[in-house]
């Protein structure tokens, strides 16, 4: 079993689609897709992008990325198009039209003839995905231009999809030398519960508004030894983890991201055992897919029952706009960046002096689940 474990080091990737002319002028190039799936009209502009230990751009660019461990920093040229017509500083800003009044969304004068926008990674709406051999967090540039005193613009908006990557490394999990007997992946579960927590139920009929009792487990013959996480978890529409649609709602290392969005009544509950782990999730369906079944998929993993909390072993709640870890240490505030193995702000000097190769790990499907609107 691979688990992926983060590096520090940067790589960066701008993809982009841009809609621009003229009052009248109907662009010939043929569509293009951004990030999260949107067509645009490309017309032809010069971009670049750089790693942050290389400032320095081709002079050509219009528009530059830099990427921090912590923030998104993008550079653009008043005359973004090259055309002689320079955009405005009120006509740029990050995210969605909702972030547009934000500050830190907003661009900033740098010099006469550049905008700069600096912001979290996670800030203005910006989507992180994490994959097995990536960390992507991405957003959109979005160029608004401003009508005239005559009520009448002759350029449409603009969007240019941004992204930094960083590049993960894979970390061999292994068993515990002194193990007693080999760890099967039928050692790892996922089941529903009752309300009440109380038995599994068989149910596969669900209904938007309900909630799902999710139980995650170690049964293996040394669980009495071993503490159990949930290091991601995915739904998606087919048994294939990495098909489209899919929705991530534990990400980073335990992180419950669901819990961040409107509305969400995710949250892990107290541990009744180390070797097990209960969530509850809201029942929910794919917008706009006709499509009503639905699989979780979630690795697992189960470490020594000594070796505690820290920033790649966790289980996060976020309550009151705050993460707060199921077992108490306080190494949940990763969860808004990237979690790695020695995470910034985590005192490595009070965990035990553990291997940390006593490690299993499973991945464990359960589904198909049947979702409705209403009963």
């Amino acid at each position: 079993m691979v688990i992926a474990v983060h590096s520090a080091s940067l790589a960066l990737m701008i993809a982009f689609a841009f809609g621009v002319a003229d009052a009248i002028r109907t662009l010939k190039d043929g569509p293009m897709i951004d990030s999260e799936g949107r067509e645009y009209k490309s017309a032809k502009f010069t971009i670049d992008a750089e790693d942050i230990s290389r400032p320095q751009f081709n002079d050509g660019s219009t528009v530059r990325v830099q990427c921090t461990d912590a923030s998104m920093i993008i550079v653009v040229k008043a005359d973004l198009f090259n055309n002689g017509r320079l955009v405005y500083l009120e006509e740029l800003y990050l995210g969605e039209p909702e972030h547009s009044q934000r500050t830190q969304c907003r661009a900033v004068a740098a010099g006469d003839s550049e905008y700069v926008i600096e912001a979290g990674l996670q800030d203005c709406g910006s989507k992180l995905t994490i994959s097995d051999d990536a960390v992507i967090y991405s957003n959109k540039l979005m160029v608004s231009p401003a009508a005239s005193y005559h009520g009448i613009t002759r350029r449409t908006q603009a969007v240019v999809p941004v992204s930094c990557h960083y590049k993960s490394i894979d970390q061999q999990l292994h068993l515990a030398p002194s193990t007693p007997a080999e760890v099967s992946i039928a050692d790892f579960s996922l089941k529903l519960m009752t309300d009440d927590w109380t038995s599994e139920t068989f149910s596969r009929t669900f209904y938007i508004g309900g909630l799902l009792h999710l139980k995650a487990s170690y049964t293996g013959p040394d669980s009495e030894q071993r503490r159990l996480f949930i290091d991601s978890c995915v739904v998606t529409l087919s048994p294939d983890a990495m098909s489209v649609p899919r929705y991530k709602f534990i990400e980073n290392h335990g992180c419950l991201t669901d819990a961040k969005e409107d509305g969400s009544n995710a949250l892990f509950q107290p541990r009744t055992s180390a070797s097990s782990l209960q969530l509850q999730l809201d029942v929910f369906l794919f917008y706009e897919d006709s499509r009503n079944s639905v699989f979780i998929t979630c690795q697992l993993k189960a470490t020594s029952e000594m070796w505690m909390s820290s920033p790649i072993n966790k289980a996060c709640n976020y309550v009151h706009s705050r993460w707060m870890n199921v077992d108490g240490r306080d190494v949940c505030r990763c969860c808004d960046r990237i979690c790695y193995k020695s995470t910034p702000g985590y005192d490595t000097n009070v965990r035990p002096q553990i291997p940390e190769e006593i490690v299993a790990g499973g991945t464990v499907t359960l589904g198909p689940l049947m979702v409705f609107n209403s009963k």
